[in-house]
């Protein structure tokens, strides 16, 4: 299998890795063209449930996720950033949710963490929805409402999220000063000697290489004998 192909059982039709991607960046968009992270099985989409384009936006750091079973039970996530989070049906934003009842542009989830207690404070905000948003059973207004961790958000009648934020320095997680970085392998080409003579390289898989008399050719290239003339010991 080619370096530049990645597949997990379950995802072989959707979203191939390329050293090129990103599917956590901002800068980049993968096939199927949703926010969220594939996981297998997710190829497999829900009737009346069509893929997406998504925008492209800025880098900025991922500090949490949104966690939902609610179109066909599998799972599926989107990561959140630091800033604005938009969420609606519109390709355009940054979580897509392809359901009948969610708006167009439905809500934004705001995400800030604080400079001198590094806290993350996140709040969600209806933007013009037709169905409302509801936040542990709660219906909201128009108003910002303030979101914890594990809290429950209902966007539209149907799209049920699971809020998750990842406090970093109450987990302990912080950045590797001894990581080591693995680059990716390249193609590798086949390790045959060409004929004497001949120069260049040997494929013996190559069919553009087959002798024209048909004999046995030997895995370094060698002419072998001819049709027939196998000897036994």
């Amino acid at each position: 299998m080619s370096q530049e192909k990645t597949s997990v059982p379950g995802m072989e039709n959707s979203y191939y890795a390329n050293k090129k991607n990103n599917m956590y960046s901002r800068t980049t968009t993968p096939d199927m063209g949703s926010r969220g992270t594939m996981v297998p099985g997710m190829e497999e989409v829900a009737p009346n449930v069509g893929r997406h384009e998504s925008s492209a936006k800025g880098g900025a750091p991922v500090v949490g996720f949104l966690y939902s079973i609610s179109r066909q039970g599998i799972g599926e996530y989107w990561p959140l950033h630091i800033g604005s989070n938009k969420i609606g049906r519109s390709g355009n934003c940054d979580i897509c949710l392809k359901e009948g009842t969610v708006s167009d542009i439905h809500a934004e989830l705001n995400i800030k963490q604080m400079k001198t207690t590094h806290k993350i404070l996140a709040s969600i905000k209806d933007i013009g929805s037709k169905n409302g948003i509801f936040v542990n059973e709660e219906e909201l207004d128009y108003s910002a409402h303030e979101c914890f961790n594990n809290d429950l958000i209902t966007i539209g009648l149907n799209y049920r999220l699971l809020l998750i934020l990842i406090d970093t320095q109450a987990l302990g997680l912080t950045v590797s000063e001894n990581f080591i970085p693995i680059e990716e392998e390249e193609d590798v080409d086949f390790p045959f000697a060409a004929p004497k003579g001949t120069g260049g390289s040997f494929n013996p898989y190559d069919h553009n290489n087959r002798p024209m008399n048909n004999g046995t050719v030997a895995m370094d290239g060698v002419q072998g004998t001819e049709p027939g003339g196998t000897k036994f010991m």
